[in-house]
C-alpha cells in the first residue's frame, strides 16, 4: 500500500514530460477495462418452430441475417442464385421472372400439378409452387436454409430441405427508413419501412417496395416490353 501511494505521489509531483506517458498508460488501461469482451455473436433461429440459438440447433443450417442480405444485395429468393448460400441451387425460368426453381427438378417445375422438393416458408406461410418465388421480399430479418430432409417439421414437400424466411416485426416505436438504389439496365429500387407507435397494445408496420429494370434483349415490336424486363411493386401491412 505504501509503495502504491508513493508512486502516485511521484507522478503528481513529476515533470510534465514524465506525467504524460503515465496518464496515457492509465487511459489505455481504463479504456481496455470498459470495452466488452468480444466473442461469437449469438444468432437466434426458428428452424425447429421455436426460438433457439444457432449453436444449439442439431440441423445442418445456414443463416443470412439482415446485414448479410444487404451486403450481398439479396432482395428476393431469386437473388440467391449468386451463391450467397453454399450448395443452394436456385434457377430462374426464362421469360418468367416471378418463377424460381429451388433444388433439383427433373422436368418443368412450373407445372401446376408438380410439388417442389424444397419447402419455402415466409413468416410461417407455405409457398406451394414456384410461381411467385421471384417476387421481392419486404424488410427481411433473416433467411434460414435448412438442408434436408425436413419433413418432420416442414411437411412432405421438404425432401431436399426448407427455406424459412422471417420478416422484421413491428417495433412499437415510431421510425421511418427509406432505401434507394440503382442497377444495370436502367434499374432502380425504392423501399420504405414505417413503424407506428403502439396504440391499444397493437403495433403496426407498413412496408412498400418498387423495383424496376429494363430487359436484356430489345424487343423490336413497337409498344412492347423488352425481354427479361421486370417491375415489382408491393405494399404490406403487419400488426403485432
Amino acid at each position: 500500500m505504501i509503495v502504491g501511494k508513493m508512486v502516485k505521489l511521484g507522478i503528481l509531483m513529476g515533470s510534465a514530460s514524465a506525467l504524460a506517458p503515465s496518464l496515457a498508460l492509465a487511459q489505455i488501461v481504463e479504456d481496455a477495462a470498459e470495452q466488452p469482451i468480444e466473442g461469437i455473436e449469438e444468432i437466434i433461429v426458428t428452424a425447429q418452430k421455436r426460438e433457439e440459438s444457432l449453436q444449439d440447433v442439431p440441423i445442418s443450417i445456414a443463416v443470412l441475417g439482415d446485414q448479410a442480405l444487404e451486403d450481398r444485395g439479396v432482395n428476393s429468393v431469386a437473388d440467391l442464385i449468386g451463391g450467397a448460400v453454399p450448395s443452394l441451387r436456385v434457377i430462374p425460368f426464362a421469360g418468367r421472372s416471378a418463377a424460381v426453381s429451388i433444388g433439383i427438378v427433373a422436368i418443368d417445375a412450373t407445372q401446376i400439378s408438380r410439388d417442389p422438393t424444397i419447402g419455402v416458408y415466409v413468416d410461417g406461410v407455405y409457398f406451394g409452387r414456384v410461381q411467385g418465388l421471384g417476387t421481392e421480399l419486404a424488410d427481411v430479418e433473416r433467411i434460414e436454409v435448412l438442408r434436408g430432409p425436413q419433413g418432420t417439421l416442414f411437411g412432405r414437400n421438404a425432401v431436399g430441405g426448407a427455406l424459412n424466411i422471417v420478416s422484421k416485426k413491428p417495433t412499437g416505436d415510431f421510425g421511418f427508413e427509406l432505401g434507394l438504389g440503382t442497377s444495370s439496365f436502367g434499374g432502380f429500387e425504392i423501399d420504405s419501412h414505417l413503424n407506428l407507435p403502439t396504440v391499444a397494445g397493437v403495433s403496426v408496420k407498413l412496408d412498400g417496395i418498387w423495383n424496376k429494370r429494363d430487359g436484356w434483349v430489345e424487343n423490336t415490336l413497337g409498344g412492347q416490353s423488352d425481354w427479361y424486363d421486370s417491375e415489382r411493386r408491393g405494399l404490406r401491412a403487419s400488426a403485432l
